[in-house]
């Protein structure tokens, strides 16, 4: 079994792919835009100024991926309170970078990047686009 995140946005899935992939050194695959599905009964008309968003993107990266995708405009959708993605990253030294690169541009920063006693390295922000997200090191053997 795997569980792999996938994240809805209002029109901004392109660009938050894209910061994504460089925040955690990943690349975009399996991209597929509106103008690309065809006509479905049971599925609303693509609006002509959406159909170059995207309908499903993957991000691939050292250790995992996600997906991205827009959601239609007669369906907007906002990431709920109580739910956060954890980067559990290899080094302190990635765990900094990870942290500097979400911080950019980000609404909050709830918990800066430190020691904590069940981390070596911890943080919790929310980023630009209103994902939460906990960013840690542990030593080895740690367990989640």
């Amino acid at each position: 079994m795997k569980i792999t995140s996938y994240l809805i946005f209002n029109g901004q899935a392109e660009e938050a792919a894209n910061f994504y992939a460089d925040a955690f050194g990943g690349k975009i695959e399996n991209l597929y835009r509106y103008e690309s599905m065809p006509p479905m009964p049971d599925m609303p008309e693509v609006p002509a100024e959406f159909k170059q968003k995207i309908m499903h993107a993957c991000i691939t990266f050292p250790g995992g991926g996600m997906s991205v995708a827009d959601t239609l405009p007669a369906d907007p959708r906002s990431f709920g309170d109580g739910c956060m993605l954890t980067v559990s990253c290899d080094s302190i030294a990635q765990a900094e970078g990870v942290y500097d690169k979400l911080c950019k541009g980000a609404k909050k920063i709830t918990c800066e990047l430190g020691e904590t006693f069940f981390a070596k390295r911890y943080a919790e922000l929310v980023d630009r686009y209103g994902v939460l997200w906990a960013v840690m090191y542990e030593e080895e053997g740690s367990a989640c």
